[in-house]
């Protein structure tokens, strides 16, 4: 029997088009095109503001299809910037959607925050996501402090300590899924 490819869903918390969190994720997306499908998720500036106790038929389609794509992935990526000591607003909303499903439940996360500081965004982001019930490991996650000379404005990690650090934590989390057997 063949094993199948783990299909991983990346989203970015930087929703620019500069933005080095996109950057580091097409990186992983080329570097580790033969162990896994790699989609980035761009949808999430999209959503409305999150609004509870909404019944299915209201909820926007646009998060129904993030719902999907993350109950239908083996693992997520998260790679986020620090916006004012926290979690960008977007990415924030976009976890709130996911509160009353349970497409996050022992899903395996590995989470990535790259910023100019980062560290209150990245306990933040790993308290939102226990919180949903993320699947979360030390070996996959990851902060990268002072991005800003780690990455370039054409998506190289220019900084090899950065370079082997996302390459061990895409190893643990890659062997830590469960591949699909076809």
């Amino acid at each position: 029997m063949l094993q199948s490819k783990p299909k991983l869903l990346a989203i970015s918390g930087g929703i620019s088009p500069t933005s080095y969190n996109q950057k580091i994720l097409q990186y992983i997306k080329h570097q580790f095109s033969s162990d896994c499908e790699l989609i980035l998720f761009h949808e999430i500036d999209q959503f409305p503001f999150f609004v509870s106790g909404l019944s299915d038929e209201k909820i926007p389609e646009v998060v129904k299809h993030f719902l999907r794509e993350v109950k239908n992935a083996d693992g997520v990526i998260i790679c986020s910037p620090e916006y004012v000591f926290s979690i960008p607003g977007v990415l924030k909303n976009a976890l709130e959607w996911v509160v009353s499903s349970v497409v996050f439940i022992a899903k395996p996360v590995a989470l990535i925050t790259a910023a100019s500081v980062g560290e209150k965004a990245h306990e933040s982001l790993l308290l939102v996501l226990k919180t949903i019930g993320a699947q979360l490991s030390e070996n996959t996650n990851l902060l990268v402090s002072g991005v800003k000379g780690k990455v370039s404005i054409e998506g190289e990690i220019t900084d090899e300590t950065t370079k082997l650090a996302i390459a061990q934590l895409m190893e643990a989390f890659l062997q830590s899924l469960t591949i699909k057997v076809e």
